[in-house]
């Protein structure tokens, strides 16, 4: 993890200091007004460590996943408020427990929407660098996450959801914009079932790297 968050501190320093050479006051996006968004991200593996009173403590584990967010915002000036709606799926890994494990079949997939704040940094140049921070709710749901031999783990769970963000934007045009950043997101714990015995998941965080675009009215 401290490679990973090295390496995207790297490319945002990099970006930033090659910004301050791409010349002053080209191109800058519109002091106010309304935008849209679209914005894919890869999702670093995840856990969720659930415990049950007629089971042991477990594990499972997720492979890269993905989701991606579709927003309309408005700035004005260095800030912007966006509201953004977004789908996610990570596919099961493997399952840890005492005495057993192996590897996952099945699925967590969410949905759900969050409001979103932003600074971007004003440094007169294409490249600005931004930081953010959301607060909404997300739909997350088990399909059939399953070790050969046992039966599935399904669930379904509405949950508050948070998020912080930083990254550089990058101005093409008066109305267009590339987006590269990086995502924190917390969400709450969780109820499942497993054979008809429940499971209490713990609260979830992931990493995610994001690529975006945006289109100013």
């Amino acid at each position: 993890m401290r490679t990973f968050a090295a390496g995207i501190a790297g490319i945002f320093l990099l970006m930033t200091t090659g910004g301050v050479w791409a010349g002053e006051g080209r191109n800058t996006p519109p002091r106010t007004g309304f935008y849209l968004s679209l914005t894919p991200s890869a999702v670093a593996p995840y856990s969720v460590d659930t415990t049950s009173p007629g089971l042991s403590p477990g594990k499972i584990e997720t492979h890269w996943g993905f989701d991606i967010g579709g927003g309309a915002g408005y700035r004005y000036g260095d800030f912007r408020v966006e509201g953004e709606v977004i789908y996610g799926r990570s596919d099961g890994d493997d399952v840890s427990f005492s005495g057993g494990g192996g590897d996952l079949s099945g699925y967590l997939d969410m949905y759900g929407a969050t409001i979103n704040f932003f600074y971007d940094l004003p440094t007169g140049a294409r490249f600005r660098p931004y930081v953010g921070a959301g607060l909404g709710g997300v739909r997350l749901k088990a399909h059939d996450l399953t070790l050969a031999g046992y039966p599935p783990t399904r669930g379904t769970n509405t949950l508050f959801a948070y998020k912080l963000m930083a990254g550089v934007s990058y101005t093409l045009t008066d109305a267009w914009r590339l987006i590269l950043g990086y995502r924190f997101m917390g969400m709450g714990e969780q109820d499942y079932e497993t054979g008809g015995t429940p499971l209490k998941g713990d609260s979830i965080h992931t990493h995610a790297v994001q690529v975006g675009v945006q289109f100013y009215f």
